[in-house]
């Protein structure tokens, strides 16, 4: 589709260049359309496209800084009609919908009505010179730049909405320097692939989108009746939605079985296939919460695709040679090398009410044998009343009192304290577990500087780790297998299991620092692409994904001064030529 419609304009301008226009010469044409470009981007003419600003991106500057760099030359047009790269730009602005990104928000109202008077104007009355070329040229020039800040840097920015972004984000290139020199190596193409995050799982997430978009523009796929729990050998007209519904996702190929309303061994394993990719037990079963799971839209599956490719572009484009990623939703963390998983293993996360914030950070150290000083929130809401309702808690616990959090602090005796005298309002003192299998961060923690004070450590309680939704903890990442980690992490620095193993029976506190540091980052997906073709779907713990589909609806229904800067006649001072409004 891309192909036949770049195809056909590109087609038209050759067209238009076979008519000359009588009456103005190449000189002529180059001067008056400089002079157009430079008296339109004056800045008291652009005082439309404060309605509708990008935090972070002003689309005025960037205009003027584009044109100044070429002395005012159109980029998209000559005085023939549009050139090839005009056509270019608008076929690939036209996949803006197979990004993830919203195809109006790079769209003007007049598009058509500019290409047709620039293509048939010099045809039928042989025009010297109307103005369409220049009212053309900045509108393309409008999108494309707005189409590269949101394809490179996201739509809109995590701050706008809370505290879920990374951290820092994507330093922002130049993109006016960056179009203008793709322009004048004739490496336009290069321009708009460059644009994009080249990690290995938004390309494998991007290039999913399109199937459940076709899915979608076929009627989507369909819901399976109410009714009881399907497993294998039940038969009727639910199991065959059922197999089509499976079919539908790629779960199941359509000649794997030869009956299509009975539940045979095939079908059970696409069930277990099915839940595996939306964090359900895999028993294979269709039970309630598989059924409600199998019956969401696939338009809901498309948004978390979309939401997931936002919040790529927020992280950096180059994560580092070495990094962890803990995605929260999926309760999962990755430890990457060269590009490569080398290591995954599940995670147990915050609580609704503690969630665990998305960041980037950078691990430079760790602690085996750690203390545990517990937050003052943990300490009054959570282990106040267990103290109050048996003081031996503390003893049992291994937990030490200090009566301040100054360094210095004294240490107290427990048995000493009136603990009914305090409260969740009032509580003065600092509370230390000492390292130990009880200890509640374990034998590891991982340290990565941040704001909320949160970090990746071990836990005793591994158990939880069976349970396939895991949002437990009071905002760190507790991770199951903490000490595959270590070794990973310190495999360079010559400690082999032998040495890990006697620091942390010794039971005394180590500090390890790293000899590399490593990134971190605690990203929220709710869709991602575990291997190539599957897609995997989580549950939005902490309506994440409600609150930025918000932001981005209420920044995609542009208003007509908005749309003005995407290149109505009245932006950038009137309409063409002798600035007549269409």
């Amino acid at each position: 589709m891309m192909k036949r419609q770049m195809g056909l304009l590109l087609l038209l301008a050759t067209l238009a260049i076979l008519f000359l226009p009588a009456g103005v010469t190449s000189g002529e044409w180059r001067l008056e359309t400089a002079r157009q470009l430079e008296q339109r981007l004056q800045p008291f003419m652009v005082a439309e496209s404060l309605a509708c600003p990008d935090q972070g991106f002003d689309l005025q500057t960037n205009l003027i800084r584009f044109y100044r760099l070429r002395q005012f030359e159109p980029a998209w047009v000559d005085r023939y009609g549009l050139l090839p790269e005009g056509a270019m730009a608008l076929a690939m602005l036209k996949q803006a919908g197979r990004q993830g990104l919203f195809d109006t928000d790079y769209h003007s109202p007049w598009l058509n009505d500019l290409l047709d008077g620039m293509i048939t104007r010099p045809v039928i009355i042989g025009a010297a010179f109307d103005g369409k070329q220049v009212q053309l040229d900045l509108t393309i020039t409008g999108m494309v730049l707005r189409y590269a800040y949101h394809h490179s840097r996201g739509h809109t920015e995590p701050r706008m909405i809370g505290r879920e972004g990374p951290g820092e984000l994507n330093p922002t290139s130049d993109l006016a320097v960056a179009l203008v020199e793709a322009l004048g190596r004739g490496r336009l193409e290069a321009f708009f692939e460059q644009l994009e995050p080249r990690h290995k799982a938004y390309r494998a997430l991007r290039h999913s989108l399109p199937r459940y978009q076709r899915i979608q523009a076929a009627g989507g796929w369909g819901v399976i009746d109410e009714g009881h729990a399907l497993t294998k050998g039940d038969c009727g007209p639910r199991v065959a939605q059922l197999r089509h519904r499976l079919i539908l996702s790629g779960d199941i190929r359509m000649t794997s079985e030869g009956t299509a309303d009975c539940f045979g061994g095939n079908l059970a394993a696409a069930v277990s296939s099915f839940q595996q990719r939306h964090g359900l037990s895999a028993d294979g079963v269709a039970g309630p919460r598989t059924l409600a799971a199998l019956n969401i839209p696939v338009a809901q599956r498309i948004r978390q695709i979309q939401l997931s490719l936002e919040r790529w572009r927020w992280l950096p484009h180059d994560l580092g040679s070495r990094y962890v990623l803990v995605n929260i939703p999926a309760f999962q963390m990755q430890v990457v090398e060269e590009g490569r998983v080398i290591k995954t293993m599940r995670t147990i996360v915050g609580q609704q009410d503690r969630p665990t914030p998305a960041l980037a950070s950078v691990m430079t150290y760790l602690e085996i044998n750690p203390y545990w000083h517990v937050p003052a929130k943990i300490a009054r809401e959570d282990l106040l009343p267990k103290i109050q309702a048996n003081p031996s808690y503390l003893t049992r616990q291994k937990i030490r009192v200090f009566e301040s959090w100054a360094e210095s602090a004294r240490e107290l005796d427990p048995r000493a304290i009136d603990w009914s005298s305090l409260s969740a309002d009032y509580f003065p003192f600092r509370l230390r577990q000492e390292p130990a299998g009880r200890n509640a961060l374990g034998r590891v923690k991982f340290m990565f500087p941040n704001e909320v004070s949160v970090y990746i450590h071990d836990t005793p309680s591994k158990g939880l780790f069976r349970k396939p939704s895991r949002p437990f903890s009071s905002g760190c990442v507790r991770v199951e297998e903490p000490l595959a980690l270590v070794s990973l992490l310190l495999n360079r620095q010559g400690w082999d299991q032998e040495r890990l193993a006697a620091a942390v029976a010794s039971n005394e506190r180590q500090i390890v620092i790293l000899d590399e540091p490593v990134p971190v980052y605690l990203v929220y997906m709710t869709a991602w692409a575990a291997a190539p073709g599957e897609i995997h779907f989580q549950e939005d713990i902490y309506g994440h994904d409600q609150t930025l589909a918000g932001s981005l609806a209420r920044r995609s229904v542009l208003p007509k001064a908005c749309r003005q800067t995407l290149g109505l006649p009245t932006y950038l001072g009137g309409a063409f030529g002798k600035d007549q409004a269409l």
